[in-house]
């Protein structure tokens, strides 16, 4: 997972401003990715580029005197970019979001052909394999069109070059970019969410196999790969983006409220009634909002007779990170330990129904979670899992990797909710997810909440 984040302004309206626009439009894609983070922009006739192990604001905030131009893109993610190059279209940098899949056979053609790489530690990074079949192009348009022919996998990417920014979203669709544009300046953004505090308004979101150059502070250029089929992450909309992003137009928010309201709804079809709704803070937040309103509705339409208490168990400690980006296991139950605190009120005998987006490996929940939750001395922990079941490992660039151990491999629903150490536990269906979102099932990618053998 990676966030990226592009802009271009007119120097003529905007140039004093820029780099705020530009280093804050960075932050805003922070949680997507907080191991690395990088930027590049047009400096006098070259680019500059700098990449640092650490997060956006401690690494780049003090730049505002320094860093000035017109054009720049940024990156937050698990690797060192932008990734610079120089080719017969001249001198550019790339950062990316995605995963591809046949990278091996890519490495080995290349070094056939006599290509080397840059040693970055154990792997190769994907930008650099991606940036490479670009630079065979006749342009850089042409470049990343030929890409998409050779490539396997998913992609957005952002280019900075002299002329101005270029972005293209795979055919696929799978990760997201968007645009926002306020007068003299045009962004494009893994996410919308954080584009609002920063005067853009939302314009529209790339299209699947769409290419554009924005420089001047305005789009100059477009052109479109077709697409043999669109599969968007339905992830991004339970879990991955930030609670008030958009995506073809569909608040996250929104989409984790219907979900949520889904589970009430079948534990009122089975009469149970607990005490407290509480989310994992803060992913599961909207999912126990929607739980909670569902019951609200029904109280209000006198269906049911009452509305168990929202409340918050558990509290993220805001200067924590977020666990889930980190592709190191340690270092992922580590900062899932610290970040949340037990609440200092006594729940002695309550029924909690504790509401979360996912459960991926299941290990934080039965570690971390319920252990802090009895620490409270409840009575009942029921956990209402939004997402399907995980079923898969993501072939598209999430963190969940082939071969991990995911809780959904228990297929005993009882020996689960024993290793899970909770008193019930249920989970959305995949028809549930579709209708939340409101898009066409065959426009949705759910390959993680299927069997690995049926994926694609």
């Amino acid at each position: 997972m990676a966030g990226i984040f592009g802009l271009s302004v007119d120097p003529r309206k905007h140039r004093s401003g820029f780099w705020d626009d530009f280093s804050m439009g960075i932050f805003y894609q922070q949680h997507l990715g907080e191991e690395y983070a990088g930027f590049s922009i047009t400096r006098g006739r070259g680019i500059f580029t700098q990449t640092h192990r650490g997060l956006v604001r401690s690494t780049f905030g003090s730049g505002e005197n320094s860093f000035r131009g017109t054009d720049g893109i940024g990156y937050c993610g698990s690797d060192r970019e932008p990734f610079v190059v120089e080719s017969q279209s001249g001198e550019w940098s790339i950062c990316f979001a995605g995963n591809i899949i046949n990278r091996r056979e890519l490495i080995a053609r290349f070094k056939r052909e006599g290509h080397i790489f840059e040693k970055r530690g154990p792997a190769i990074a994907d930008v650099e394999i991606i940036a490479k079949l670009i630079a065979g192009g006749n342009s850089l348009f042409d470049g990343i069109d030929k890409m998409a022919k050779e490539i396997k996998g998913t992609y957005a990417i952002l280019i900075l070059a002299k002329n101005g920014v270029i972005a293209a979203r795979s055919p696929d669709g799978h990760w997201p970019l968007v645009i926002g544009e306020k007068e003299g300046a045009i962004a494009v953004a893994s996410e919308s969410g954080g584009l609002g505090n920063l005067g853009f308004r939302l314009k529209r979101d790339i299209k699947p196999g769409e290419i554009i150059m924005i420089s001047e502070g305005k789009a100059q250029k477009t052109k479109l790969i077709a697409s043999c089929g669109i599969q968007i992450c339905s992830f991004l909309w339970v879990y991955t983006a930030f609670a008030n992003a958009r995506f073809e137009g569909i608040p996250a928010s929104l989409v984790r409220k219907r979900l949520g309201a889904a589970l009430a709804r079948r534990d009122i079809e089975r009469g149970f009634m607990p005490d407290i709704v509480a989310p994992i803070p803060d992913s599961g937040r909207f999912h126990a909002i929607g739980y909670h309103q569902e019951f609200c509705r029904l109280v209000n339409e006198r269906r049911v007779q009452k509305a168990p208490l929202y409340d918050e168990l558990l509290l993220k400690y805001p200067h924590s990170r977020r666990s889930y980006p980190s592709q190191d296991k340690e270092a992922r139950n580590r900062e899932a330990h610290f970040k949340l605190l037990q609440s200092s009120e006594d729940y002695e005998g309550k029924v909690v129904v504790i509401c979360e987006d996912s459960v991926v490996r299941g290990t934080q929940v039965k570690n971390n979670l319920v252990p802090k939750l009895r620490g409270l001395r409840v009575a009942e922990v029921h956990l209402r899992v939004s997402n399907p079941p995980l079923l898969s490992h993501c072939q598209w660039g999430k963190t969940t990797k082939r071969g991990e151990c995911l809780a959904a491999s228990i297929p005993d629903i009882n020996e689960r909710i024993k290793f899970l150490g909770v008193d019930s536990l249920r989970y959305n269906r995949i028809d549930d997810l579709v209708e939340a979102i409101g898009l066409p099932r065959e426009l949705l990618c759910v390959d993680c909440d299927l069997p690995e053998l049926t994926q694609g």
